[in-house]
């Protein structure tokens, strides 16, 4: 591969493509993620950024030609710094996947950090139809300060982090905890994907609520799973039978929305019960439970950020906060 310089004219005018962000640490939970994105991304319709977030100077005081060779040579040399294997690894992943070449062009941006020698460094590849792959070793005061500035740097229509606690995450210098998933998806203003024992193939669990905030994320979800064929199943609990009447209601209003853009809803369902309850059992079949993010307070407070977060951290498997 060489490097070249992006014409900047001629990708402001090319049409918006759908943007994901995968947070990787380099250990394997984190990788589920990622072939998640290939499959949103299929057919490279959408752009990935690969990031590693490496703290600050860590022993890197080698500095000088050294530090030169490691930033220009990041991912060619086999240089083992902190973050390169693990970038090393996904884009390796990425070209077993199909989803990347050996032939694409590429670049590299260097961008010097104060009390650190190696810095952020980043390596573009991109194609010649214009799909675009990022792996971005950022160093940061802390792993969860660097995803949020990343989040809010690029307009990402999707995050991808994991939730792991193995043993093996943890040897990982960029390891992203539970604590900092957490943080990172309740904080970040757009859509995040908790990976956590991420199996394909068994839908979007959509659960949805009285309030438009719902029936939006709900039209949301369905583009996003139509984009890796990923079937969409409606769902809303009523706190008694005397709700059932306007959880129907519910649930025809977010399908009749979902329609109306030309996709499908695969099935759907209402359960009697506690909300979090319900969601994270009936939800556990499923490749995705899907919720949206709302603080609206009223009588049935089936989205309260509370109950939205109560399921993020009770859950088994996968969760997508959309917003």
């Amino acid at each position: 591969m060489s490097e070249f310089e992006f014409d900047s004219d001629l990708q402001s005018d090319a049409p918006a493509r759908f943007q994901i962000l995968v947070c990787i640490d380099g250990s394997d939970e984190s990788y589920s993620g990622l072939r998640y994105a290939v499959r949103v991304g299929s057919g490279n319709t959408a752009d990935l950024t690969l990031l590693y977030v490496r703290p600050v100077d860590q022993g890197l005081r080698s500095g000088g030609l050294q530090m030169r060779v490691a930033r220009e040579n990041m991912l060619k040399w086999g240089v083992e710094l902190p973050g390169t294997k693990a970038l090393r690894r996904g884009r390796d992943m990425l070209v077993e996947m199909g989803f990347m070449a050996d032939d694409w062009k590429e670049q590299i941006v260097h961008t010097d950090t104060v009390g650190d020698p190696l810095g952020d460094n980043t390596t573009i590849y991109i194609n010649d139809d214009g799909a675009r792959i990022s792996l971005k070793l950022m160093v940061s005061p802390s792993v969860e300060r660097g995803i949020l500035d990343e989040c809010d740097i690029g307009d990402y229509d999707l995050v991808i982090i994991s939730m792991a606690e193995s043993a093996e995450a943890k040897k990982h210098a960029g390891y992203i905890s539970p604590a900092t998933t957490f943080t990172v998806a309740t904080q970040h203003r757009g859509t995040v994907l908790v990976a956590r024992e991420l199996e394909e193939d068994h839908g979007h669990f959509m659960c949805v609520d009285f309030t438009e905030k719902s029936t939006q994320a709900a039209v949301k979800d369905a583009r996003l799973a139509a984009r890796c064929h990923c079937p969409v199943y409606l769902y809303t609990v009523a706190r008694d039978e005397s709700e059932c009447e306007t959880a129907r209601a519910v649930i025809a209003r977010a399908r009749a929305a979902i329609e109306a853009e030309g996709l499908a809803v695969a099935g759907e369902d209402i359960d009697i019960g506690d909300p979090v309850e319900c969601i994270v059992g009936k939800g556990r079949r499923y490749s995705l439970i899907v919720m949206a993010d709302s603080s609206v307070k009223g009588l049935r407070r089936f989205f309260q950020t509370s109950v939205a977060y109560e399921v993020l951290t009770k859950a088994a498997n996968s969760v997508m906060i959309v917003r």
